[in-house]
C-alpha cells in the first residue's frame, strides 16, 4: 500500500463482499455422429451454415461408391432451428481410413496437398494449380474441386490467388490453405509448382487418392475411444447421438446399443455433467409399435435420470430426396436438443420443455399418431411421447426421465440440479488452498447464498420464501476438525424444486337450478 505524503485526495479499490458464480451454460450439446467429411475432433460450431462448410450434407460416400444417407445433419439443422446456442461435432469414421494425399513436385523438390481429414471423401478432391491472374512469375492460384456424393461432376469449391512460397509474404501458401475446408499443404518446403494445366479442358488436377476404409463408425463398440476424446470439454450440458444407424434400418438392438454406449460415457463423467436426449427404435412397422417402443425403455436401453428418451419419429422435409415435396421420418433428439435451448432461454432450466410451448419447429408431421391410450403405457416408462395438438403443432408431451420412480424423475429438475452443481463447482474455484477456517465458511455460505438467492428470484424453485425454497451450510457441523486437518471443506446445498404439473384434475359439478 502507497504511504500518502502529498496533502490530497486518495482513492483506494477494495475487494467486494461475495465473489459472483456465473451461471454455467445449460444448452450447448455435443453431436456424435457420422458426415460427410470434416475434422475428427471434437469440433465447436455455432451454426447450421457452419456445420454445413466444415462436415458436408446429407449423404457421404460410402465402399463402393453408393452414397449413404445421413442422419446428424438433420439433427444439427433441427437443433439451430428450435433455439439451441451452441455446439460442438464429434465426427466418427473408421479409424483405419487414412489421410488422404497428392504429391505436387518441379522435378527438384516435393511437397504435398492433403485433404483436410481422413475418410473416403478425399479420394474426391482434385486441385488445379494454375499462373497468378496477374502474371506475377513468383505467384500462382490453387482451385480445389469436389464431387459430392451422387454428383456426376467435380465443382469447385474453394480458389486461393496469388499464392507466394515466402513465408513473410501476406499471401504465404501455408497460412492461406489454412483456411480451407478441404485441404492442408503438408511439407516442410513451399515452392511454386511447375503445372499450367487448364482444369476446364481436363478433369482438374490429379485426385488425392488414400483413403481406402469405409467412414461409418456406428457400432456400439466403437464408440469409448471417441466418446474419450470429449474428456475435456466443460462447457456442454447435452449430448446427441447422430448414428447413420439411427436413420436407416437399423434393428432395435443396435440402435439401443448406440443409446445404451452414450449413456454408458455420461455415467462415468467425473462430473456426471451431460444429458443425453435419445430415442426409442422406430418400431412403426411392429404389431404394435407402442408396445415395441415401450419394450425398448423398459429393457433394451439402460435407465438413467441422466437420459430424455422420446417417441416417436418426426417428420421433416428432406433436401436430397426423391419426387415432389420429399419427406423423411428421423429421430427428433437434435430438434429436442435445441427446444431446451429455447426454453433455457425463455423461462430457465428450470421449466419443463414440454406444452403446448414445446413446439418442435421444422416438424410437418409425425410417423404415428400417439393418443391417450398410448401415452398410459409410455409414460410409467419414462418414454416421453411427441404429440399432435390441435392449435399447437407437433410439441412434446412428455418431461421424464427413464427412472420415472425416483426423486430425478423429471428432466427440469435433474437439468436444475446439474446446472446448480456446475455453476459452484466452477464459482468456488477460488477456495482451494484458502485458509479452512470460519473465514472461508463464510466466504463460501455468503459466495453460494447470493448465487442462490439470485436463482430464487428468477423463480427456478418452489417455495414462498427463501427459507423454504434453498439452503446453504457451511461451518463447524458440516466441516469436522478431522476434515480440517485432511483438507477437507463440505458445503451441504439444497434446493426445492419446480416440478412440472403433470396431472391438471379439474371437478365439475352441475347445479340444480331452484325454482
Amino acid at each position: 500500500m502507497t504511504t500518502p505524503l502529498t496533502p490530497g485526495v486518495y482513492v483506494r479499490e477494495a475487494p467486494g463482499g461475495a465473489r459472483a458464480i456465473e451461471a454455467a451454460p445449460t444448452a450447448v450439446t455435443i453431436f456424435v455422429g457420422e458426415t460427410e467429411r470434416g475434422p475428427v475432433g471434437p469440433t465447436p460450431i455455432s451454426s447450421a451454415i457452419q456445420f454445413s462448410r466444415l462436415f458436408g450434407g446429407y449423404t457421404r460416400e460410402d465402399v463402393g461408391g453408393t452414397p449413404a444417407r445421413l442422419f446428424l445433419p438433420f439433427a444439427v439443422q433441427g437443433f439451430f432451428d428450435n433455439g439451441g446456442p451452441r455446439a460442438y461435432v464429434l465426427r466418427l469414421i473408421d479409424g483405419a481410413n487414412a489421410t488422404s494425399s497428392l504429391a505436387v513436385t518441379d522435378g527438384a523438390e516435393n511437397a504435398a496437398v492433403d485433404a483436410r481429414a481422413p475418410g473416403l471423401w478425399g479420394d474426391s478432391v482434385r486441385i488445379a494449380i494454375t499462373d497468378a491472374t496477374d502474371g506475377d512469375a513468383a505467384r500462382f492460384n490453387l482451385r480445389v474441386f469436389y464431387q459430392a456424393p451422387g454428383e456426376a461432376n467435380h465443382t469447385e469449391v474453394e480458389v486461393f490467388e496469388g499464392l507466394s512460397a515466402d513465408p513473410l509474404d501476406e499471401k504465404y501458401t501455408v497460412d492461406q490453405l489454412a483456411r480451407s475446408a478441404f485441404v492442408t499443404w503438408n511439407g516442410a518446403d513451399v515452392f511454386r509448382p511447375n503445372n499450367d494445366g487448364d482444369p476446364a479442358a481436363t478433369p482438374p488436377g490429379t485426385p488425392l487418392a488414400g483413403g481406402s476404409g469405409g467412414d461409418s463408425a456406428s457400432a456400439a463398440a466403437d464408440y469409448p475411444a471417441a466418446l474419450a476424446t470429449l474428456d475435456g470439454l466443460d462447457d456442454a450440458a447435452l449430448i446427441v447421438c447422430g448414428s447413420d444407424l439411427m436413420l436407416n434400418a437399423a434393428s432395435a438392438a443396435e440402435h439401443n446399443g448406440i443409446v445404451n454406449a452414450l449413456l454408458a460415457y455420461v455415467e462415468a463423467r467425473p462430473q456426471r455433467d451431460l444429458f443425453l436426449v435419445a430415442d426409442a427404435p422406430r418400431s412403426i412397422a411392429a404389431a404394435d409399435p407402442v408396445n415395441a417402443a415401450v419394450s425398448a425403455a423398459r429393457t433394451g436401453i439402460n435407465a438413467s435420470d441422466h437420459l430424455g428418451l422420446y417417441w416417436p419419429r418426426i417428420v421433416v422435409g428432406d433436401p436430397v430426396g426423391l419426387g415432389r415435396a420429399p419427406q423423411l421420418a428421423i429421430p427428433a433428439a437434435g430438434h429436442i436438443a435445441g427446444l431446451y435451448g429455447r426454453t433455457d432461454g425463455r423461462r430457465g432450466v428450470w421449466k419443463a420443455a414440454a406444452g403446448v410451448d414445446a413446439t418442435v419447429a421444422g416438424a410437418t408431421g409425425l410417423d404415428f399418431n400417439v393418443i391417450d391410450r398410448d401415452q398410459d403405457r409410455m409414460n410409467p416408462h419414462g418414454l416421453n411421447a411427441l404429440r399432435t395438438v390441435p392449435g399447437a403443432g407437433r410439441v412434446v408431451w412428455g418431461a421424464r426421465t427413464t427412472r420415472p420412480t425416483t426423486e430425478w424423475r423429471y428432466i427440469n429438475v435433474r437439468r436444475t440440479a446439474m446446472f446448480l452443481r456446475r455453476s459452484i463447482y466452477n464459482g468456488i474455484q477460488w477456495a482451494v488452498f484458502e485458509g479452512n477456517t470460519e473465514t472461508l465458511w463464510a466466504a463460501l455460505r455468503q459466495s453460494i447464498g447470493a448465487f442462490m438467492d439470485a436463482q430464487y428470484r428468477n423463480g427456478a424453485f418452489a417455495g414462498e420464501t427463501s427459507r423454504d425454497a434453498y439452503f446453504v451450510k457451511c461451518d463447524s457441523d458440516t466441516t469436522t476438525p478431522d476434515d480440517q486437518a485432511a483438507g477437507i471443506v463440505n458445503v451441504q446445498v439444497g434446493f426445492a424444486p419446480q416440478r412440472p404439473a403433470e396431472f391438471v384434475i379439474v371437478t365439475l359439478s352441475q347445479k340444480t337450478a331452484i325454482n
